[in-house]
């Protein structure tokens, strides 16, 4: 199957080479990135025996955002998507069944959605004022982890990781964002190519304003200062499908 992928792609490229000989830069980097998917699913379907060590996650995501003094927030809803790697630190399983290894997540996308109502009275009667949230992050993640397989297809991944990454908020008013430091730690298990998993992810952001937003100049006709926000502290789990190559 390997060989008939590689001659399947071979005679793809060479049939672009000749009828588009101005193929762009783009279309090679799509082409290539065919190559290695195909290749992989190919691999991973003729070696059932495999410690599969590519993973890619399709996530669930429940968290709070601690504004400290009791304030906190709760998703409404949230989904994130991480792609990357266990890089194993020795070939020979302990015991035919234990590996130790270093995770490196390549791509860590997040996002949630938070809502409330607060009730105020203006002094013609009672208001009730809908607010809402969206918290984003994009990082990396690094690690060790444990690969355990007592059976030839079953496996089940431990990890814990330090996530460096870039987090943003925007409130309805004004985007902040700022360096974030994030801790992971979770566990999946995984038959063949699928697998489901959870984890626990937490970390501290100090968000700083970048722009204005609709009322830049606030209601006395004046620019008005920026507002850094404290320390918010985020802290959630995330539920998720797993695939592993």
């Amino acid at each position: 199957l390997n060989k008939l992928l590689i001659r399947i792609l071979l005679h793809l490229q060479v049939e672009f080479s000749i009828f588009k000989p101005d193929l762009t830069m783009m279309s090679k980097t799509w082409l290539i990135a065919a190559a290695w998917l195909l290749t992989s699913v190919a691999a991973s379907a003729q070696e059932p025996e495999a410690w599969r060590p590519k993973y890619v996650n399709l996530s669930f995501v429940s968290q709070k955002l601690d504004f400290g003094e009791g304030e906190k927030l709760k998703s409404r809803f949230g989904a994130a998507f991480t792609t990357g790697r266990s890089y194993y630190l020795h070939k020979k399983p302990v015991a035919g069944m234990i590996r130790f290894g270093i995770d490196a997540t390549w791509i860590d996308l997040s996002y949630a959605n938070y809502s409330r109502e607060e009730t105020y009275d203006d002094g013609y009667g009672t208001e009730i004022e809908k607010l809402t949230a969206h918290q984003a992050e994009i990082g990396m993640q690094v690690g060790p982890s444990v690969t355990v397989r007592p059976l030839r297809k079953l496996q089940a991944h431990l990890y814990f990781r330090f996530a460096p990454s870039f987090a943003g908020l925007y409130d309805g008013d004004a985007f902040r964002g700022n360096y974030a430091s994030f801790f992971v730690t979770g566990l999946s298990v995984s038959y063949g190519v699928i697998g489901l998993g959870i984890e626990k992810r937490w970390g501290k952001c100090r968000y700083k304003e970048f722009g204005g937003g609709e009322d830049e100049y606030g209601d006395y006709g004046y620019a008005e200062e920026p507002y850094d926000t404290p320390k918010l502290k985020t802290s959630g789990l995330r539920a998720y499908v797993n695939f592993r190559f």
